[in-house]
């Protein structure tokens, strides 16, 4: 009606109330992790150039000779590699070193675990910010329009690496053992996973179990996109794809599940 004042509209609400909390938490696992300060990344790129020069000089005579640039093969898988070894070694404690936290305020449990995966999935992108002008300006790889596609790539093995956090935490906070357990496992994925040997010198009936990795399969486009500049396999990256989201969304649903249940175990 003419002269009455106009409603105000509602409020919409966010779709996700958490996400400063969820920042907070990734800014307080960088801190922690000594990554608030240049010096601190300089700490956190020790352990994969320490890596890469111990595999390389082991192993440049008998491998290197089956693989082309055999320093950037090494170095791309690395890296990869510590992304994922990095985030699920912390993920799989997320729930005990947040106790009082957990035990103490309400808000989604599954922040707990993204918030220590995505610090390190930002130290991650660092440390390519600081290889790919390596493997231009000293190891010869010039820029590609295929390296447009590393993004991706990463999205990708973000989603897979989240998604198997998720249910490494449960895990973890269920068994006291859990973190210990998965130093072992994840000791034996390295070994199993393509990082400084190719597929080429593994029998092809054991190929194919390694292949059933997706970390091997994102392994080996990530290398092809960054030397011989080939786009991923589509149909490979959207099988992963649809893995990745998958698995997120089975995580989430596994953690909310259990969420009633997790009070109960951190009491113990």
């Amino acid at each position: 009606m003419a002269g009455m004042p106009a409603l105000p509209s509602p409020s919409r609400k966010p779709r996700f109330p958490y996400r400063r909390l969820l920042l907070e938490l990734v800014l307080a696992e960088m801190k922690l992790r000594d990554q608030g300060t240049a010096l601190g990344f300089l700490w956190t790129l020790l352990h994969p150039v320490l890596m890469f020069t111990v595999l390389y000089m082991l192993f440049i005579k008998w491998v290197g000779k089956f693989v082309d640039q055999y320093a950037v093969y090494l170095l791309v898988g690395i890296v990869l590699w510590s992304f994922f070894q990095r985030a699920t070694s912390v993920a799989v404690v997320s729930f005990n070193r947040q106790r009082l936290l957990i035990m103490n305020y309400r808000f989604p449990r599954e922040i707990v675990v993204l918030s220590p995966v995505l610090a390190v999935f930002w130290s991650t992108l660092l440390e390519f910010a600081v290889l790919l002008p390596c493997l231009w300006l000293i190891l010869g790889v010039a820029p590609r329009w295929a390296w447009c596609f590393l993004p991706v790539l990463l999205l990708v093995l973000l989603a897979l690496t989240a998604g198997f956090s998720l249910f490494l935490a449960v895990l973890g906070a269920e068994y006291q053992d859990m973190d210990r357990i998965w130093a072992v496992l994840s000791s034996a994925m390295f070994y199993l996973t393509p990082i400084f040997y190719p597929m080429s010198i593994i029998a092809e009936g054991r190929q194919k179990l390694l292949l059933l990795s997706p970390l091997t399969q994102l392994l080996i486009d990530a290398r092809a996109c960054l030397m011989q500049g080939q786009a991923p396999r589509l149909e490979v990256l959207a099988g992963l794809a649809v893995l990745a989201a998958l698995s997120v969304v089975a995580g989430l649903g596994l953690v909310r599940s259990y969420q009633y249940r997790l009070v109960d175990r951190l009491m113990v």
